[in-house]
């Protein structure tokens, strides 16, 4: 199913972003954490549903972004991720990038001849770009997420940063949290690379367009779709430098990570194709 393989993509990369910014004081609650991801990851192939597969993708988030919180500093660690209106200034910075990083997405969807509005997982709603929600999906951890974190400790990204607006519930970004993170975003996004996609090599905007020329590709002509590969990504994290526990073998799952992609099969074609 191809909406499970889209899944598993994002959840395998979140695990990532918890095992490169854990600290010895995080093992804990990181493992309780990782435990339950790789939990529904083992539980994706039974799905028979879209339905299913977003329950799952649902579980894995709800352990996840409560490890997250726990990787901030402590004036903008969070238990919960919360949005509409997002309720401090960590979850207002993944908002806010997260809806940047979604345009793009649009963008790119419709580049490769697909309508946004029709999703693979995501419910079909034509006030919601549904299949830019699946192609996003494993982008926002280690593009959005991780800028975050980093941004968060390395004092680019503060509590000031967060405004209220009278009337309103909720924390926005003031307009220097709003600048401090774009460029952080920029930056990321214009930063080449390759090995992620077998024979394509470029700027992660460029590997952004070109899964969505993929998921075209697997949708329109059954062709097999598979994440991008996760091992150039772990590099830079940070971590303590007197890190010495093994965190359920924290080098051996980095290192099946090096070798691991989420593939799923052949799909029929969908309406998100044109006729």
């Amino acid at each position: 199913m191809l909406g499970g393989g889209i899944v598993e993509a994002k959840v395998r990369k979140q695990v990532v972003v918890l095992q490169r910014f854990g600290r010895r004081g995080h093992v804990g609650d990181l493992q309780r954490a990782i435990a339950t991801m790789n939990g529904t990851l083992r539980m994706l192939g039974d799905c028979r549903t879209p339905q299913e597969v977003m329950c799952l993708e649902g579980a894995a988030a709800a352990a996840y972004f409560p490890a997250l919180g726990r990787l901030m500093p402590d004036d903008l660690q969070f238990s919960l991720r919360s949005r509409q209106p997002p309720m401090d200034v960590a979850n207002s910075a993944l908002s806010f990038l997260y809806t940047v990083l979604l345009g793009e997405c649009v963008t790119a969807v419709c580049a490769a001849g697909l309508e946004p509005t029709i999703g693979v997982l995501h419910t079909d709603d034509e006030d919601r770009p549904s299949l830019a929600l699946d192609l996003m999906g494993e982008f926002r951890p280690l593009i959005v997420d991780q800028i975050v974190i980093e941004a968060a400790r390395q004092g680019r990204l503060t509590a000031d940063h967060g405004r209220a607006e009278p009337g309103r519930s909720g924390v926005l970004l003031t307009k220097a949290g709003k600048a401090a993170i774009l460029d952080a975003y920029e930056r990321r996004m214009q930063t080449g690379t390759r090995g992620a996609l077998t024979g394509f090599s470029g700027t992660w905007r460029r590997h952004l367009h070109r899964q969505a020329q993929r998921l075209q590709a697997a949708i329109c002509q059954g062709v097999e779709w598979t994440g991008w590969g996760i091992e150039l990504l772990v590099d830079g994290g940070e971590s303590d430098e007197d890190w010495t526990g093994d965190f359920e073998g924290r080098v051996r799952l980095e290192a099946e990570h090096l070798v691991n992609t989420s593939r799923v099969p052949a799909s029929t074609p969908s309406r998100s194709c044109p006729n």
